[in-house]
């Protein structure tokens, strides 16, 4: 069963962002505030498909009322009114601020498609997990009167969700394993930690640059988990895909490079940071 949040499950003010995809779904709202026009290209996600409540009325808002003339929405704060509006009638919690930040914390509008995506495929998990849990507490529930063929029911639901996902999201060669967490490190470099912070924020800002770089091998760098987000850096590149602070940090989640003890945002915002030029 998908995820349905609680309509009153969130205080945005307060809120810890707890995972990558909050940050994802973030940017996408940001995105789609700025620009809805590029709700044409979003695909694949309704408002269940969004982690917590607020997320999920602001999507429903934006996905149901009339988008605004580009013109006018450039000069006024008319729809995004409507939308604040709307979505507080399912989530008490939000706040013009919080739209507010949703537009400046939104790397690139034009990458709107791509971080729907990274939501379609996190809610996929989350609806994974849920089925799995469910067939497990029934295998385990004694009180159930018909216990084989309710198990079997949840069985074929799980498989269901699995040809689903499967259907969704095609095999992709080059995929590689999730990055085991390094053990404990020396003492660090400090001016040798900075000068690759800002080598991969600026890679980040200007990825066409990235290429003026080839000869830098992870294995150049000194902290494991910039080595790690050279290679997200670099393995993006090479596929042509949006990087951008977000699409960066999604592409170190798949790898298990947040097991190294940093915090999402932590990340997001070294990869944030203002910076000159690669070369």
């Amino acid at each position: 069963m998908p995820h349905t949040p609680e309509p009153d499950e969130d205080n945005l003010d307060t809120i810890t962002p707890p995972q990558p995809v909050f940050h994802v779904e973030q940017a996408l709202l940001g995105a789609l505030l700025l620009d809805p026009h590029r709700l044409d290209d979003v695909k694949g996600i309704a408002a269940d498909s969004f982690s917590t409540a607020a997320h999920a009325a602001l999507y429903a808002a934006i996905s149901t009322l009339p988008r605004p003339d580009p013109a006018e929405h450039a000069k006024n704060t008319t729809w995004l009114d409507r939308v604040l509006a709307t979505a507080l009638e399912e989530a008490r919690g939000l706040t013009a601020s919080y739209l507010h930040a949703l537009v400046q914390v939104c790397p690139w509008p034009r990458h709107a498609l791509a971080y729907a995506r990274m939501v379609e495929a996190e809610h996929a998990r989350r609806r994974l997990l849920t089925a799995a849990e469910r067939l497990v507490h029934t295998v385990h529930d004694a009180s159930l009167p018909h216990p084989v063929q309710t198990a079997l029911a949840e069985a074929d639901a799980l498989a269901a969700v699995v040809d689903d996902i499967a259907n969704r999201f095609p095999p992709r060669s080059g995929v590689l394993p999730r990055t085991p967490a390094p053990p404990p490190t020396a003492a660090d470099d400090t001016e040798a930690v900075e000068e690759e912070q800002l080598l991969l924020a600026t890679a980040t800002a200007r990825p066409d640059d990235i290429d003026a770089v080839r000869w830098l091998l992870p294995d150049d760098l000194t902290l494991p988990l910039h080595a790690g987000l050279w290679q997200c850096l670099t393995t993006l590149a090479r596929r042509d895909e949006p990087i951008d602070p977000v699409t960066v940090l999604w592409e170190a989640q798949q790898r298990g490079l947040l097991d190294y003890g940093r915090e999402p945002g932590e990340v997001l915002r070294m990869l944030a940071e203002p910076a000159g030029s690669v070369g």
